[in-house]
């Protein structure tokens, strides 16, 4: 797997050829997401993304915009997380410089008429209420202010309605003008590269009147833990939706490729421990998965599960024990086997297409400055013994453990 990185007109610019690819896509990444939005301007890194997609420059109307991608069939979309926020447009091969006329057009020239954002905050509010009604996302937000506390690492990307509604035009500017800017965005395009060097040409003529310089800062992380070990948001679902969670690795130790594996043998797949044992067993769930998740600052490992109100107590206690079983070592050779074939099967598929490779790119480039290629990643797994997986089971202790549940 080759890969080139670049700066054009001091624009870090990432390039995955494909050969035998039958699409390229063309991806901007911002670090811009809700971890650098104080609690008055909580909201609006979500609220810009949606903005992005109206009135611009070359594409006058968002009826415009849409036709600009939907003429050469591409996908064309966005998405706004803690630390990111991500645009992106996949096409055929022959279509890459429109995605990149699209893209340019859209960050640089974003207009936000004061008529269409007053129309957008009915949208935005409207998908905050559609989440306020979907208990498996609600508790992840409601998770993450137990966890992280009342800061920019524990609030809402979406919430609260109150700032949606008051934001002005010159806070969307301010915030863009903030953070899309040369030396906080990443360029990638993967897929079938046909002529590398007139991209890099397109790229220095279009993104050269990017500012230079970010000024806005995120905050500093505050890795405090919990004052207690359990709590709960009273929502009178039909089910518990429950995160079990503990402090894990960062995304910078290499220990998350053993900690991979740990929730491979735990919880994510069907023959994983808690599928069969708590779902299939025991019958108290649909839904139930494990994994670890980490980003430049946060990392954190989580079970997450929708049980019966009935037997949610029950349900709890044996999830636990199944924790405790992989913290006094329970863990077979075979089962550790099978977990590793898993994750090195899994990475290979994963990166098939190029909107997938260029996330798999960009995730470890944007967060770490570093990247490890295909060939490394399944090297680590290759040469990973038991041992490397028993040493960090500790982290299951009961006394790690935070569980919070909506109910």
């Amino acid at each position: 797997m080759k890969y080139e990185i670049k700066k054009i007109k001091w624009l870090e610019c990432l390039f995955v050829p494909m050969k035998d690819s039958n699409s390229t896509t063309v991806q901007i990444l911002a670090k811009a997401g809700s971890i650098y939005e104080t609690r008055e301007t909580n909201g609006i890194s979500h609220f810009l993304e949606h903005l992005f997609f109206k009135w611009w420059k070359k594409y006058k109307t968002p009826k415009e915009v849409a036709e600009a991608v939907d003429s050469f069939g591409g996908w064309f979309n966005a998405y706004t997380w803690d630390e990111y926020a991500w645009y992106y447009v996949k096409s055929a091969p022959e279509f890459v410089e429109k995605s990149i006329d699209v893209l340019w057009d859209m960050i640089l020239n974003a207009q936000f008429p004061q008529a269409e954002m007053e129309r957008e905050k009915w949208v935005v509010i409207q998908e905050i209420m559609m989440y306020e009604d979907n208990p498996p996302i609600l508790v992840i937000d409601k998770w993450k202010n137990f966890f992280y506390w009342d800061n920019s690492y524990g609030r809402s990307t979406l919430w609260p309605v109150e700032n949606i509604k008051k934001f002005t035009r010159e806070d969307l500017i301010r915030h863009k003008n903030g953070l899309y800017t040369k030396d906080n965005l990443i360029l990638v395009i993967a897929g079938k590269i046909e002529n590398q060097k007139k991209l890099e040409n397109i790229i220095a003529d279009t993104f050269q009147n990017l500012p230079e310089k970010s000024s806005i800062e995120k905050p500093e992380f505050k890795n405090i833990l919990p004052s207690k070990q359990k709590d709960f948001y009273s929502k009178k679902t039909e089910q518990n939706h429950l995160i079990i969670s503990a402090k894990w690795f960062d995304g910078h130790d290499t220990k998350r490729y053993a900690a991979n594996v740990l929730s491979t043998i735990l919880g994510w797949n069907m023959s994983s421990r808690l599928f069969q044992n708590i779902r299939e067993k025991q019958w108290l769930c649909y839904y139930i998965n494990a994994r670890h998740m980490s980003d430049s600052d946060s990392w954190v490992f989580i079970i997450r599960a929708w049980l019966e109100k009935g037997r949610f107590d029950f349900g709890v206690e044996k999830i636990y024990e199944e924790l405790e079983s992989i913290a006094k070592w329970d863990i077979s050779k075979e089962e550790f086997e099978k977990a590793i074939g898993y994750n090195i099967w899994q990475v290979q598929m994963w990166i098939e297409s190029s909107d997938n490779m260029a996330d798999f790119m960009w995730s470890q480039y944007l967060l770490y400055w570093e990247i490890k290629t295909l060939d490394e990643i399944l090297e680590i797994y290759r040469n990973m013994k038991l041992e490397d997986v028993l040493e960090i089971t500790n982290k299951f202790k009961k006394e790690n453990l935070y569980q919070y549940w909506i109910e």
